[in-house]
């Protein structure tokens, strides 16, 4: 099993459910393009792979904003869902936000990857424009859904890391965080049910011959 076609398989999943809904954004909302995108080491591979970033111009312009201030985070999300679901108060987050746009943002304000962009910046929907005050408004139940994304993307990289784009992109192994496995989701009572409908779908899906669920364990699409 390839893992980084089950990224892509969810990834195409996630775009086809949120295609459905209605957001402000559109081509050339670039607010939320910034030097503070987190990624995980797969995901890293996957934006590897296009052509952009075989052009030398992006490559210097990724070396030159990975020199300046952006956020390295010090926490993965299923590490403080683990904490969350034990009822532990989670050590505060340590990286700071820098302002800074992404290097990946082209002259015309669109994205240059943006078939293979990170969860992080298909997460960045809202149902308002942002530019007034640089946040996203996303309905509560999208953010429970994207929540459940992070998670399963990271865990499908289980045995990688996590960092910002800008250190994953250059190598820099020092600012990178370990990937933790999937301790269970973060939903209240009253999502259990579309919840549950959300997850006996999502893990049909198709990879290949397969289906997600392929790479998950079995416990991960049944709610307790």
């Amino acid at each position: 099993m390839i893992k980084i076609d089950a990224l892509q398989a969810l990834y195409s999943f996630y775009d086809d459910f949120t295609d459905r809904l209605a957001f402000s954004c559109g081509p050339g909302c670039s607010t939320c393009c910034s030097v503070n995108v987190s990624i995980t080491s797969l995901e890293a591979a996957y934006l590897r792979k296009h052509i952009a970033l075989s052009d030398q111009e992006v490559q210097r312009q990724i070396h030159a904003a990975v020199g300046r201030p952006h956020f390295i985070p010090t926490m993965t999300t299923n590490r403080l869902a683990r904490y969350c679901l034990r009822r532990l108060d989670p050590p505060e987050e340590q990286g700071i936000h820098a302002p800074g746009q992404c290097p990946l943002l082209g002259r015309d304000g669109l994205c240059r990857v943006y078939e293979n962009r990170p969860f992080s910046c298909r997460a960045m929907s809202s149902n308002q424009r942002c530019q007034a005050d640089g946040e996203a408004v996303i309905p509560p139940f999208l953010y429970t859904i994207n929540l459940a994304f992070y998670q399963l993307i990271e865990h499908l990289d289980v045995k990688g890391t996590s960092g910002n784009m800008l250190d994953m992109l250059t190598d820099d192994g020092g600012n990178r965080i370990s990937n933790n496995p999937f301790p269970g989701f973060l939903i209240t009572d009253a999502e259990r049910p579309p919840f549950q409908r959300f997850l006996n779908t999502i893990k049909i899906y198709p990879v290949n011959s397969g289906h997600l669920a392929d790479f998950f364990p079995l416990q991960t699409f049944r709610l307790n």
